[in-house]
C-alpha cells in the first residue's frame, strides 16, 4: 500500500504541476492556432511561411515531448502502446535495481567515511552540548530512561541476577593472597619495625590503663585465704615483668621474642599467599557464608534501595543525580573542545562505527527500499513520482515547443532564403 492521503506540501506540489501542466498544453494549443492561421495565409506574403514553419515545428516538437513525458507515468490517450507506462509497468524492475543503486553509490563505505570524516562530529557535538540547556536535556533523557527501564525490570529476576553475581564474585576471589599482598606492603621496608614499635606501645598503654582490671582478675583467681598484700604483690609482679619484656622487646630490634614474632608474622602473610590448607579454609568459609540467609536478604535490600533511589531521583527536578549528570556532560563537551587527541578518537570511533554498519546492514536497507517500492500500487507509485519531478518534465515539454519552433524556422530559412537570393542547390 502506498500513502492514500497527500500532505499540504503535496498538494502544493501538485497544484503547481497542474499549472505547468496547463502552461505547456496552452503553448501548443498557441502553436496550433498559429499554424492553422498562417496556413490560410501563407500564400499572400513570403513572411507568412516562416510562421507556419515555426509553428509546424512547434507543434511537432511540442506534440512529441508531451508524448514522451507521458509515456514514463502512463499509456498516452490510455493505448496501451508498446514502450509507454514505464514507471507503473516496471516499478518492481526500478525497485530491485534501485536499491542495490543507492548502496552501491550512497551507502558504500567509503562514502559514509568521507561524510562522517568531513562532518567533524566530535567538535559539533561538543558545541551542541555546551549550547544552553542542550545539557540539561540529555540528563533528563537519560534520567527519564533510567525511570522507564527500572519501572519494567522484573524484581525478582534482578534480584536473582544480582545474588548470582555477588556468589560468583565471592567464590571466584581468593582474598587470602590479597590480605597477604595487603600485609605485606604495610610491613614492607622499615614499616614493620614501626608497626611492630606502635604495637608494643598500645601494648604498654592497656597493661598500664588496665591496672584495676588486672588486680580484680588477680583478686579473683587466687584463694579467698589469700591476704590483700600478696594479691597486690602477684599484681606487681605480672605487671613489673611484662612491662620489662615489652620495654626490652621495643629496645632491643634482636630481641628473640621480636624476632620470632616478627618471624611469625612473616610466614603468616606467606601462608596467606601460597597455603593450599587457608585456600581450602577460605573455601570453607565462603561456602558457608554464601549459604546464610543474611545473604539473599542483602541482595534483597541492595536492588530495593538502588530502584527506590533511581526512582525517587528520575522524580526530582533537582536531583542530584541528574545534575551530576549534566555536569558530566558539559565537561565532557568540554574536554573534547579542548583535547584534540580526545576529538580525534571519537571521530575515528564515529568513523568505524559509520563503516561497520554499512558493511554489516547497508544489504539490509537496499533490501528494505526494494521491498517497499515492490508493495506499492503501480499507478499510485507513478502518481507520486510525477508529483515530485513532473513540474521539471513539463519544462520539457515547454522547451520542445520553443526549440522545435527555432528548429523549424531556422531549416525553413535555410530552405527558402537561397531562392529568395536567385540561388539554387
Amino acid at each position: 500500500m502506498f500513502l492514500e492521503s497527500y500532505t499540504d506540501l503535496e498538494l502544493s506540489k501538485q497544484a503547481e504541476l497542474a499549472r505547468m501542466k496547463r502552461l505547456a498544453t496552452y503553448l501548443l494549443a498557441l502553436a496550433v492556432l498559429i499554424y492553422i492561421a498562417a496556413s490560410m495565409f501563407e500564400g499572400q506574403a513570403v513572411w507568412v511561411g516562416f510562421i507556419a514553419a515555426t509553428a509546424e515545428a512547434a507543434m511537432i516538437g511540442a506534440i512529441a515531448d508531451w508524448f514522451a513525458v507521458t509515456a514514463l507515468f502512463r499509456h498516452p490517450f490510455g493505448i496501451a502502446i508498446p514502450h509507454t507506462a514505464i514507471i507503473p509497468s516496471r516499478k518492481d524492475v526500478i525497485a530491485q535495481q534501485f536499491g542495490p543503486f543507492v548502496q552501491q553509490n550512497f551507502l558504500s563505505e567509503d562514502v559514509i567515511s568521507r561524510k562522517i570524516r568531513s562532518m567533524n562530529l566530535s567538535r559539533r557535538v561538543a558545541k551542541w552540548i555546551l549550547e544552553k540547556d542542550n545539557a540539561r536535556a540529555i540528563a533528563e533523557q537519560i534520567m527519564a530512561s533510567l525511570d522507564g527501564v527500572v519501572r519494567v525490570m522484573n524484581d525478582e529476576d534482578i534480584q536473582v541476577m544480582i545474588e548470582g553475581k555477588i556468589k560468583d564474585r565471592i567464590r571466584d576471589t581468593s582474598f587470602a593472597p590479597l590480605i597477604g599482598e595487603l600485609l605485606s606492603f604495610v610491613t614492607s621496608g622499615r614499616r614493620q619495625q614501626y608497626l611492630f614499635d606502635s604495637t608494643v606501645d598500645f601494648c604498654l598503654y592497656l597493661l598500664e590503663d588496665s591496672e584495676h582490671d588486672i588486680k580484680t582478675k588477680v583478686g579473683q583467681e587466687t584463694p579467698w585465704w589469700f591476704p590483700e598484700s600478696v594479691d597486690s604483690a602477684i599484681y606487681k609482679q605480672i605487671v613489673r615483668s611484662t612491662s620489662k619484656m615489652l620495654y626490652e622487646i621495643q629496645v632491643d630490634a634482636l630481641h628473640p621474642i621480636r624476632k620470632r614474632m616478627i618471624k611469625s608474622m612473616n610466614q603468616f602473610m606467606d601462608d596467606l599467599k601460597h597455603s593450599p590448607d587457608i585456600a581450602e579454609k577460605e573455601t570453607a568459609i565462603k561456602r558457608d557464608v554464601l549459604e546464610q540467609p543474611a545473604v539473599r536478604d542483602f541482595t534483597v535490600s541492595l536492588w530495593t534501595d538502588i530502584k527506590h533511589l533511581l526512582l525517587e531521583q528520575s522524580e526530582n527536578p533537582d536531583a542530584e543525580l541528574k545534575q551530576a549528570i549534566e555536569d558530566a556532560v558539559t565537561r565532557f563537551g568540554r574536554n573534547i573542545l579542548k583535547d584534540e587527541v580526545l576529538a580525534t578518537k571519537i571521530n575515528g570511533w564515529a568513523e568505524d562505527s559509520g563503516r561497520y554498519l554499512i558493511g554489516a546492514y547497508g544489504h539490509e536497507v537496499a533490501d528494505l527500499i526494494a521491498d517497499t517500492i515492490e508493495n506499492w500500487d503501480p499507478q499510485a507509485t507513478a502518481e507520486r513520482i510525477e508529483l515530485q519531478i513532473g513540474r521539471d518534465l513539463q519544462f520539457i515539454r515547454i522547451n520542445g515547443t520553443v526549440i522545435g519552433g527555432l528548429a523549424g524556422l531556422l531549416i525553413h530559412t535555410l530552405t527558402v532564403l537561397p531562392g529568395l537570393f536567385g540561388f539554387s542547390f
